[in-house]
């Protein structure tokens, strides 16, 4: 059967030594399964198990291509910059944000959470923090101007 399987592989396969170890992964799982009736079922089970095989191979092929291109788009997205790079200059935008948000006052800060992270809509938080809608919408304007100042500082840096 060796000749045979390796045969099959070697019209699929990408080179002889791939068809070697697909052949030797089939025949090494066909030894689990010795209870064939006749030459005709060990057989069959047998290219059945070398179909099977080479759809498994044909999958992770297909995996590993798409997880492949992945890593080239993130490293694409990140540019020249090496992650260490990356993550150290998160971590400096993040430190500037929340300096920008410790310099709001406590109500500015609170309303800009509220609706912005929370999602909560401004009459919800007018309701709740006991001031107007205008109120609120003047307290957001302040704390988004903020964080656009943060972000072009950011981006003259660069």
């Amino acid at each position: 059967m060796r000749p045979a399987l390796l045969r099959y592989f070697l019209r699929r396969a990408d080179s002889i030594a791939e068809a070697e170890d697909l052949t030797q992964d089939v025949l090494i799982r066909s030894l689990t399964h010795l209870h064939w009736h006749s030459l005709e079922e060990a057989k069959g089970y047998i290219f059945r198990t070398a179909i099977n095989r080479w759809h498994d191979r044909y999958r992770e092929v297909q995996t590993r291509t798409k997880t492949a291109e992945g890593h080239r788009a993130a490293q694409v997205a990140l540019g020249t910059e090496s992650p260490p790079e990356a993550v150290l200059i998160a971590r400096e935008e993040l430190a500037q944000i929340f300096e920008a948000l410790e310099g709001m006052n406590a109500r500015t800060r609170t309303v800009l959470v509220l609706v912005k992270v929370e999602q909560m809509k401004a009459t919800v938080v007018a309701e709740r923090l006991g001031i107007s809608v205008r109120a609120v919408n003047k307290h957001l304007s302040k704390a988004i101007a903020a964080l656009i100042r943060v972000r072009k500082r950011q981006e003259w840096l660069r």
